[in-house]
């Protein structure tokens, strides 16, 4: 005789079913379509000689520099879509930390940290830049640039059951750089900073699955005449 009851049995397999669900690119109920499978470290990964890793290198002044993933992939679509759905409540976070590049491989003081979050439309539609940063238009995306922060919104149309509360926000990345300092407002770091964090929320919105694919062209990093520090 077995000594787990039916209702046991039962349990088991929906403690099963509730554990397959933590590690599936969608949350359980929610009938947005799962992203391509995508590698754990796709959002910060980058290849050497890539636009986005010289870009980083120039902006860190290093020689090297060695990434922590707060969040792979498949984790992070599931945080995301949580935080737009708003619930679960208690698992529901004001952004989500996804990559930490520690300078020359953490041996010398610096880092780049990169989050992402939803921003109410209305919100997103003000001027959110600090005093002194660059603006900046990138085709549908907009973005700021100061001396030791960078951020972007964009409209990212979410598919199935995401698709209506996503018309109601944008996504928003947002970089901050701890570096060695560089005298005054050094705009071609600015201008450097901005084309890296788009090009890095590309990689997000490749991994929610974007139906717009809002930042699939090449960036055009252009600040707004007037909008920036002089």
């Amino acid at each position: 005789m077995s000594i787990t009851s039916r209702h046991g049995s039962r349990s088991l397999r929906l403690l099963a079913a509730a554990g397959a669900c933590a590690f599936t690119l969608t949350a359980c109920g929610s009938s947005a379509e799962p992203s391509a499978e995508l590698a754990d470290d796709f959002l910060c990964a980058m290849e050497a000689k890539s636009p986005e890793h010289e870009q980083l290198l120039r902006i860190m002044r290093a020689d090297t520099y060695t990434p922590q993933v707060d969040h792979r992939a498949p984790r992070f679509v599931e945080g995301m879509q949580i935080n737009l759905r708003g619930e679960p409540e208690y698992r529901v976070t004001p952004s989500i930390r996804a990559c930490v590049f520690f300078r020359n491989n953490g041996r010398e003081a610096g880092q780049t940290t990169l989050t992402y979050a939803w921003e109410p439309l209305v919100d997103g539609q003000k001027p959110a830049s600090p005093a002194g940063a660059r603006s900046y238009r990138l085709g549908g995306a907009t973005g700021w640039s100061h001396d030791s922060a960078t951020g972007l919104v964009v409209r990212c149309d979410m598919p199935g059951a995401l698709e209506a509360p996503s018309k109601n926000v944008l996504l928003r990345a947002d970089a901050s750089f701890i570096v060695p300092p560089a005298p005054g407002h050094d705009h071609a770091t600015q201008d450097r900073q901005m084309e890296f964090v788009y090009r890095m929320a590309r990689r997000a919105t490749e991994a929610l699955g974007c139906a717009n694919k809002p930042l699939e062209k090449e960036p055009v990093v252009e600040p707004v005449a007037g909008g920036g520090a002089s």
